[in-house]
């Protein structure tokens, strides 16, 4: 008799599906807790722009005996924000399928459904980047402390304030930053923590650290360095990475209708049809509070 092999034997094997899934990765998103976002609530109401008037210095002068003080003259601009981007994501389930299905399907593309959103306004921040008018670094390159330095000196320059700094990076360029010797040797670091321009254990500002926003990598020179994959490429032979050096005034974000999820039935599918939209527009604010950091 001719043994029972996995072959002659298939009907009696069964196969097994996990309980779980495999879900896609999704990418740091970092960007709308970075940014100014306090217009939002001036726009919830009705309208699609954003007027917000600027508000100029005013240059003190020089009081001569017996002659009259001059008034300035002071034209001032104004930003325009733009509520123009309606994102949606959507999804359709046959009733087949909820019945059938060993998964909650409805509640697991939900779940994703929001992340398209959530990915979709932070990739419209990065991708301004496009309209500054500060640069430093050439694409194909590996990010170095001294062009790091020149985009600091660029925030300084413009009187950007030292506080809410943030630095978004591609994870090629934190590699590139923990390969910089003066960042990570001991014999160049020193031998207290708070002395590295680079601060990634608990430490954080002086203080202990156990939770960490998503995306956080540590600091250099005082300022919040996160890393994304969303930060945006161009191009090709080399590929252009454009990173971000800024303050949180160097971009403005409102959300004028939150994320909203509904969900109908359509009987001549026999299927419940699931939409997630979100309403919202970002701009340029102070174009000299922020640095692309170009690699």
């Amino acid at each position: 008799m001719a043994n029972v092999t996995v072959t002659t034997a298939a009907n009696f094997i069964p196969e097994i599906w996990s309980k779980d899934v495999k879900r896609a990765t999704e990418a740091n998103l970092v960007m709308m807790p970075r940014v100014n976002t306090m217009f939002s609530s001036d726009i919830k109401t009705k309208g699609d722009t954003l007027h917000i008037p600027d508000l100029s210095n005013l240059t003190a002068g020089d009081k001569s005996a017996s002659t009259d003080v001059t008034f300035e003259a002071i034209t001032e601009g104004k930003t325009d924000l733009l509520i123009d981007k309606h994102k949606y994501a959507a999804f359709k389930v046959e009733d087949i399928v909820k019945v059938q299905s060993a998964y909650d399907l409805m509640s697991l593309y939900t779940e994703k459904a929001g992340f398209a959103l959530a990915k979709a306004m932070d990739t419209s921040l990065l991708s301004l980047y496009s309209g500054l008018s500060q640069s430093v670094g050439s694409a194909g390159s590996a990010i170095t402390d001294a062009n790091l330095l020149t985009a600091i000196q660029y925030l300084d320059d413009a009187d950007a304030p030292g506080s809410q700094r943030s630095l978004v990076i591609k994870p090629s360029q934190m590699k590139a930053l923990l390969l910089i010797d003066k960042f990570v040797r001991a014999d160049a670091v020193g031998y207290m923590a708070q002395m590295s321009p680079i601060v990634t254990g608990a430490l954080a500002k002086g203080d202990v650290q156990t939770a960490k926003p998503k995306g956080y990598f540590g600091q250099i020179y005082g300022i919040d360095v996160y890393v994304s994959t969303n930060v945006v490429t161009s191009g090709s032979s080399p590929v252009s990475t454009h990173n971000l050096l800024f303050h949180r005034d160097a971009f403005v974000a409102a959300v004028q209708a939150d994320v909203r999820i509904q969900s109908d039935y359509n009987i001549r599918s026999l299927a419940t049809e699931v939409v997630a939209d979100v309403l919202y527009g970002v701009a340029e604010y102070r174009d000299t509070f922020a640095v692309r950091i170009l690699t």
